[in-house]
Parts: C-alpha cells; sequence; structure tokens
C-alpha cells in the first residue's frame, strides 16, 4: 500500500503524481519495446463525450496506432490514432463498465496501468483508475472530482480553471490553498484517514467511511457501489495493494 503514500510526498508540495502517470493513467513519455515491432507507446485517455447511443473515448497514442479498450472478459472497442497521436473509440457502454487501454502494434500489446470505469453511461461520466494516483473524473464533475484513500494516505482532488487558487478547509487542519495546473486539476495529499467532511470554495462534502479492509480479488476485479452521495470504488493495483475511492455525485 505504498503508492498512495509516496503520491502524498509529491501532492503535499503541489508536484505532480509520483512516477510519470499523466490524466489518462498511461506512461506519456515511456515507450516499450515491441520483440522486433519496434516501439509502443501506452494510449493516454484524456477525454469522454456521449454521441448518441454511443460513448466516445478519445486521447493520445503513438501517431498512426492501434489503440484497444478490453474488458476483463476479452471483449475488444479499437480505433487507429490520426497522424497527430489524437483517437477516438466509440462504443456501446453499461454502468460499471471496465475498460483496459492497450497500444497494438501487429501481435504485441501494451496496456496503460490505469484502467477506466464507466460510471454513469447515460450521463457519459467514467473514472479512469490510476495505482498510487489520483482517481481522474472524465465527463462533468463536481469540484471535489474524487477522494482516494489507500489504508495509510489520502488524497483529496478536483477541477477548477486552469491556474484558480482553490481553497479547501479541512476540520482540525484549518484552510489549504492549492492552484489548478494548466489542464485546471488539483490535488492536496493528507496523511491517516479521509476527514469526514471537506470544503472546497464554500461546498461541503459529507466524505463517507472509506476503508481498504475486505477488499481483495484479482487487479482485474472492481467493487463498484452507486450511492446517493456518489460513488464508491474498491479495487487492487497490479502490486496487490488495495485502494478505495469516492466519488462525489454532486
Amino acid at each position: 500500500m505504498a503508492g498512495l503514500a509516496l503520491a502524498l510526498l509529491v501532492a503535499g508540495c503541489g508536484g505532480d503524481e509520483a512516477g510519470p502517470a499523466v490524466a489518462g493513467g498511461g506512461l506519456a513519455d515511456t515507450q516499450v519495446a515491441g520483440a522486433g515491432a519496434g516501439w509502443i507507446m501506452p494510449p493516454s485517455v484524456t477525454g469522454l463525450r456521449r454521441d448518441g447511443t454511443e460513448l466516445v473515448v478519445s486521447g493520445q497514442a503513438d501517431p498512426g496506432g492501434r489503440v484497444v479498450l478490453r474488458t476483463p472478459a476479452g471483449r475488444a472497442y479499437a480505433a487507429v490514432a490520426d497522424t497527430g497521436g489524437v483517437f477516438e473509440v466509440r462504443l456501446t457502454a453499461v454502468d460499471g463498465l471496465v475498460l483496459t487501454p492497450e497500444a497494438q502494434l501487429g501481435q504485441e500489446t501494451v496496456p496503460a496501468p490505469g484502467r477506466l470505469v464507466i460510471l454513469d453511461a447515460a450521463q457519459g461520466a467514467a473514472v479512469l483508475l490510476s495505482p498510487g494516483g489520483i482517481s481522474r473524473r472524465l465527463g462533468d464533475g463536481p469540484v471535489l472530482s474524487s477522494v482516494d484513500h489507500d489504508g495509510r494516505a489520502v488524497i483529496l482532488s478536483g477541477r477548477a480553471t486552469s491556474g484558480q487558487d482553490v481553497r479547501v478547509d479541512v476540520p482540525g487542519r484549518g484552510l489549504i490553498q492549492v492552484q489548478a495546473d494548466a489542464s485546471g486539476h488539483w490535488r492536496i495529499g493528507l496523511d491517516g484517514s479521509p476527514p469526514s467532511e471537506v470544503r472546497v470554495e464554500g461546498q461541503v462534502f459529507a466524505i463517507p467511511a472509506l476503508s481498504v479492509a475486505g477488499i481483495d480479488g484479482t487487479p482485474a476485479t472492481i467493487v463498484r457501489l452507486e450511492r446517493e452521495d456518489g460513488f464508491l470504488l474498491g479495487w487492487q493495483a497490479p502490486d496487490g495493494a488495495a485502494q478505495v475511492s469516492w466519488l462525489p455525485r454532486r
């Protein structure tokens, strides 16, 4: 369970997440050699929108590269990135669908470490889960987008205008001010358990009890619980570390 604890040290200093992970949960500047097939860059998912009855997942990959979104059962949705590396994968999704983004070159595939979970297919809302990092919301979401906990540390994260100073009041810790990055995302790392309540830009969020106890299974298994106040996700990173995430609805 060292992932979030390591990310906490960086997030608390206002830097990037631990490691080169990016918004899509991929490693944008890390390329992996396929055996005899050249270099493959894992895809980075950056956007989601609804188009009629379909969801359109977009992002960046190698120019001309094939991108696959694969379910745990093996079903695949694919598209080819354009000359600028931009891809759009269209799919018909249901709530709770889990997808692993992969780059494919010949018979070689390179999965991104993050997983995409559809929260609300009708509303076009999803989240990218990144091992040891924050849960990155796609689609509309509140100023507090996620609360991630691994049993030792917690990261509060959300969205605002690029460069905006975001005020977060945490009971017992006082007022914390953090600046949104160029993409409009902000985060704050705290040690210990999540607070029971936070106030972000004047909006109060009551945080449910979060515990990693009882989270087991395989890294492909993600437990999704829909609540009136949002979504609870319990899952394991590839190294077996458990993580729980609360995604506020409003």
